[in-house]
């Protein structure tokens, strides 16, 4: 059934919840700064540490990075009351400010020196690639970074931690394989590479294995085009989980809070979150896009829809999906095709989608390779070429496919890495097609549209995790968030060149990058286990 609910109304009385807040706004025209010299513990200035400028009202963090002769420069701030951090190297320090916070006024400027003095903590200081590295080598490992890191909070360390035997060990996996904690997916690993990965287990964390070293930190600074950057970070409601990120044409960020069903609204313009409920009670949030008329789609898994809002008249439209044997209606992406139809990749049952608005109709096709399989290969990332073609990424099966929307042909392809755990993608000016590869050590894929030749770039950091992917179109440079190195990075095909911008939230679980169309130096993100919503800037 295909509904058209106006609930403006209720919306504005009784489900909008707004949540006032102030980011850093580059180019505002009034706002405070807070500058101030980091020192390392012997009192020498420092390149390269990390500064968190944290408002203490508004749930906004401000990050900024030391330079020559370690002074740091936090500008357009808000007025209000800050505390100031700073991070490098494994130590961290706070600015011990008589009143307990820096009070900054409107075109005010406060310095605030600091010094990293403390050593950090060690969960706070590492990041999930860096605990992989810690992992010694061996089969199994791999298997363990690529699959086990999607739901674990901390990433590797309730893994790297803990000293069991072998039975104990396959006690853990098996009860990963059977949705522990209500989570949506349990672990999909087979029989014989369970058994890899037990033995492995055992080996290298059993109970006659050394403890956890905590006491080696990484010796983390930020220097080089890195350092030319800001993060902003904004909190919000605990347990949203938010999943994705969709920027329109006035640079607002738009969120799915998968914890609540709810579709965030956040303007770094004037400084507002704004929250709406999905109508018809209960729902989940998961894909979400913006069309070329600023509307804002979200998938509906547990109702088995997906739902369109006009932030215009503040209407919901809702599309029932078919409901798959044994399965949801979840999709992951959402692509609009220039034709007006609505594609979709339904990861939780081995299907692609295709919705027509104008006659309320949907198609559906099922993956192949699942087909073959008797599985659900998880088909995921989706983008579309300049001919037309639909293209398609499918996570458990190291292929890509494409299909042509008048026939609903679907060609698969091989990818050269095995294991590659394919998640987004994302066309380039150029129709070529780009995708991450969160398996293994991680990668960065391009595959061509007219020939489908695929070609892959190895991210510089290893166990990066290369997740999702996004273009900025006008320099045709192209974006990937490293979920397990908790990192960013930018890549140019001309020069096959990367750069890295560390997140200064670890353990962040970004889930989707989104290049804001208005302002191409800012790419946004969203910080599912943190409950935050965020942006970089590239300062060029």
């Amino acid at each position: 059934m295909f509904l058209n609910q106006n609930l403006k109304a209720a919306i504005l009385i009784a489900a909008l919840v707004m949540f006032s807040s102030t980011p850093f706004a580059r180019g505002a025209e009034t706002g405070g700064a807070i500058v101030g010299i980091v020192k390392n513990k012997s009192g020498e200035p420092v390149a390269g540490a990390t500064v968190k400028v944290t408002h203490v009202d508004r749930g906004l963090t401000v990050t900024v990075f030391s330079r020559a002769q370690g002074r740091y420069t936090a500008t357009n701030l808000p007025a209000g009351k800050y505390t100031v951090q700073g991070l490098g190297g494994g130590f961290q320090g706070v600015y011990a400010d008589p009143k307990g916070a820096v009070e900054v006024g409107d075109s005010q400027t406060v310095t605030a020196d600091l010094a990293l003095t403390t050593q950090q903590d060690f969960r706070e200081a590492m990041t999930t690639a860096l605990l992989a590295g810690r992992m010694p080598e061996g089969d199994g490992k791999t298997l363990i970074v690529s699959l086990c890191t999607d739901c674990h909070p901390h990433g590797l360390y309730e893994i790297v931690s803990r000293r069991m035997d072998r039975d104990d060990w396959m006690a853990v996996v098996e009860k990963m394989r059977s949705r522990p904690y209500g989570i949506t997916r349990s672990l999909q690993i087979p029989d014989e590479d369970r058994d890899v990965v037990v033995d492995y287990l055992a080996k290298q964390f059993g109970p006659a294995s050394p403890p956890l070293d905590t006491s080696k930190l990484p010796d983390t600074w930020v220097t080089g085009p890195a350092a030319n950057s800001v993060f902003t970070e904004f909190e919000i409601p605990a347990g949203a989980s938010a999943h994705d990120v969709a920027v329109d044409s006035k640079g607002i960020g738009w969120v799915s809070e998968g914890g609540y069903g709810v579709i965030g609204r956040y303007d770094p313009n004037s400084y507002t979150y704004s929250r709406f409920p999905l109508p018809g009670g209960k729902s989940s949030a998961t894909a979400i896009a913006v069309d070329g008329q600023d509307r804002v789609w979200v998938s509906d898994g547990r109702n088995n829809r997906l739902v369109q809002f006009d932030p215009r008249t503040e209407t919901f439209t809702s599309y029932d999906l078919p409901v798959p044997p044994g399965g949801r209606a979840n999709a992951n992406v959402i692509r609009f095709h220039p034709n007006g139809t609505v594609w979709m990749t339904i990861i939780s049952a081995n299907r692609i989608m295709r919705l027509d608005p104008a006659m309320k109709k949907v198609d559906t096709w099922l993956v192949p390779a699942g087909v073959a399989a008797k599985t659900n290969v998880n088909p995921y990332g989706m983008a579309i070429a300049p001919n037309g073609m639909i293209w398609f990424a499918e996570r458990r099966s190291d292929k890509v496919a494409q299909i042509e929307p008048r026939t609903g042909e679907i060609t698969e392809y091989d990818i050269p890495t095995k294991g590659a755990v394919l998640r987004r993608m994302a066309a380039d000016v150029d129709g070529n097609l780009w995708f991450g590869e969160f398996g293994g050590v991680g990668k960065l894929a391009m595959i061509d549209y007219r020939t489908a030749e695929i070609t892959e770039y190895s991210l510089p950091t290893k166990y990066s995790g290369g997740y999702s992917v996004d273009v900025d179109r006008t320099r045709n440079l192209i974006w990937v968030n490293e979920m397990m190195a908790d990192q960013i990075a930018r890549f140019d095909p001309r020069t096959k060149t990367f750069v890295e911008y560390h997140i200064p939230s670890h353990y962040s679980s970004v889930r989707r990058i989104a290049v804001d169309p208005s302002r191409p130096s800012r790419v946004w993100y969203t910080a599912f286990y943190l409950d935050k919503v965020g942006y970089l800037d590239v300062l060029e």
